[in-house]
């Protein structure tokens, strides 16, 4: 069994060991200590990486009492080795799970939302709460926890031998299942709750908290936070961006938010005009194709290439074209595409049925049944040949069917 120097000692970052067994795992090597700071994957986040020795250590584990370090190289059992955790990774995780802690009493204290679900990646930290909260409600739970994290209150953890220990203790949180020795994670002046995991000493070392997102989830809020130079990293990224956006519209960073509205504005107000002028175009191009469209024993048939029109467009043409019998394949050439449409009114003959003929012809994928059928293909040499072909199809369909 491995004592758990973590457990007392969050800041250390370098220890002696003796390596007690080594096995063999998966192209590496699982190392056990007599003692060790490595913290394993547990309670939602990674675990701690670094050396032992000449080896390096990528994962570490635990496997009932036994934890175990996995190693690029084999070290032989009643080594001394001196062991160094990677610790900016071990801080910066640990800035995020005592901001956790922080978040999640703002959360009870100003709310009563609990904390259900706790996950820490290394680019990014979600908090699950049990209750919806408004976004007026996230911005309260973010000020206070800036505002406590300020105050720089020291962060203590204590085992405490039985649960007898524990009466009298104002717990935020006792997690179900634990057996004594019990540890508790304490933040002066506001919260203490169950926790295994190694946290800074003041809250002023988890530096700025920020809810990036929050969204609805099973019932409750899933809060995505960063803290620390995580959270840093994230402001400069958005002032780069809004800096960025405001020089695009020449405009002071303050006035960003006002320049993109109003050509988001103006970009609706001119695809408005765009549908109006489509419309009063397509009108036309529809009574053009009827004009144009051959009788084949009483039924109209329309077979034509368009140029750039999308599949809304394609379609509503093709309705246009309808008549009491008609026929209309439309294909619309996108430069390195073509679209297709079959629309058909007063016919037997199943769309579905007919557009197989066009998929084959131009290597395309498509279908539909009954009056309507869609689809499209890389554009091939030879278009027009290979649509007039089609065309003296459709003719032999309407014939014979």
């Amino acid at each position: 069994m491995t004592e758990r120097l973590y457990l007392l000692d969050s800041m250390m970052s370098a220890f002696d060991a003796v390596v007690t067994a080594c096995e063999p795992h998966k192209g590496g090597y699982l190392l056990e200590l007599d003692q060790s700071a490595f913290f394993p994957n547990k309670g939602g986040q990674p675990c701690d990486v670094g050396t032992v020795g000449d080896a390096v250590i990528s994962d570490v584990n635990e496997q009932g009492e036994r934890l175990w370090h996995l190693a690029d190289r084999a070290i032989r059992p009643g080594t001394a080795v001196h062991c160094a955790l990677d610790f900016a990774r071990r801080f910066d995780i640990m800035q995020q799970h005592t901001g956790e802690h922080l978040l999640s009493y703002c959360a009870w204290h100003l709310f009563g939302a609990q904390n259900v679900g706790f996950h820490c990646a290394l680019s990014y930290a979600t908090l699950d709460l049990d209750k919806p909260v408004s976004h007026e409600g996230i911005t309260e739970i973010e000020n206070l926890a800036n505002r406590l994290a300020a105050e720089n209150a020291a962060v203590t953890a204590k085992i405490y031998a039985t649960e007898e220990d524990l009466k009298g203790i104002p717990l935020r949180k006792h997690a179900e299942g634990l057996e004594a020795p019990i540890r508790i994670v304490t933040i002066e002046g506001s919260d203490a709750c169950t926790c295994c995991a190694p946290h800074v000493r003041r809250t002023g070392e988890i530096g700025q908290l920020k809810i990036v997102e929050a969204i609805p989830y099973k019932g409750g809020m899933r809060c995505t936070f960063l803290c620390g130079m995580r959270a840093l990293s994230h402001a400069q990224r958005m002032q780069d961006t809004v800096t960025s956006i405001a020089l695009r519209f020449s405009t002071a960073r303050e006035q960003a938010e006002a320049a993109v509205q109003k050509q988001a504005e103006e970009l609706s107000n001119a695809k408005r005009e765009l549908r109006q002028a489509y419309a009063a175009l397509d009108e036309y191009l529809a009574s053009a194709l009827k004009a144009e469209a051959e009788d084949v024993k009483g039924t109209k048939l329309i077979v034509r290439i368009l140029d750039g029109v999308d599949a809304k467009r394609l379609r509503n043409l093709a309705g246009a074209t309808m008549t009491d019998k008609a026929l209309s394949v439309l294909f619309s050439d996108t430069g390195e595409r073509v679209s297709y449409l079959l629309a058909s009114n007063g016919i037997k003959t199943d769309m579905g049925l007919l557009i197989a003929a066009v998929n084959t012809a131009l290597s395309g994928n498509g279908g539909g049944r009954g009056t309507l059928a869609q689809g499209s293909a890389k554009k091939p040499q030879g278009l027009s040949e290979t649509v007039e072909g089609l065309r003296t199809y459709f003719r032999n369909v309407l014939l014979h069917g």
